[in-house]
């Protein structure tokens, strides 16, 4: 028989191995998914936080459905899979968006900029010929982000063959009419 001892050491060691295992599994890697996919983090990551993965402000989807240019491109790099991209296509949508990623930072500094100039503006009683400038620097900003848009969609249309087209404005179309988050 076994001694009181031995029954409360065994139990010991048992649940510090136990403890244990939690402890190092909260030091490794994501899943390659929650890392970008196949196509790597782009506009659509989400970031680690306390308390679990919190997705990007692109995945909360409910701003989509009112936007004046559809968001095609996280569905095309998201659904590269599903929609069948060759190397080719994969290679130039890399490509386009090391290009874009590269001038985003300056115009969007920018925007941040003006908004703030305006808001401030307000928020201090300004009116009349004081907002006139900054209203025009923040219409313009939007103006220039709405051609990135419409350039971003073109560019999809181009490149994509005519199936691949129809069904990432399928996909589209589906995603923007679901409840809640956007999502594979």
């Amino acid at each position: 028989m076994l001694k009181f001892k031995q029954v409360v050491s065994g139990l010991m060691v048992g649940m510090t191995a136990l403890a244990a295992v939690p402890a190092f599994a909260a030091v490794t890697e994501a899943p390659l998914v929650m890392n970008g996919g196949p196509m790597g983090p782009g506009m659509m990551q989400g970031h680690p936080c306390p308390g679990g993965w919190r997705h990007g402000p692109m995945r909360k989807g409910g701003w989509m459905r009112n936007a004046p240019v559809p968001m095609l491109m996280p569905i095309v790099w998201r659904h590269a899979v599903d929609l069948k991209l060759t190397p080719a296509q994969e290679t130039d949508l890399k490509n386009w968006r090391a290009q874009q990623l590269k001038e985003m930072p300056t115009w969007r500094q920018n925007m941040q900029v003006h908004n703030a100039a305006l808001r401030d503006a307000l928020l201090n009683g300004e009116s009349g010929s004081a907002l006139v400038p900054l209203r025009e620097a923040v219409l313009k900003d939007h103006a220039t982000m709405l051609e990135h848009g419409i350039q971003q969609v073109n560019y999809l249309h181009k490149i994509l063959t005519p199936v691949q087209w129809q069904k990432a404005t399928a996909l589209y179309k589906e995603i923007g009419s679901r409840r809640g988050p956007w999502s594979k």
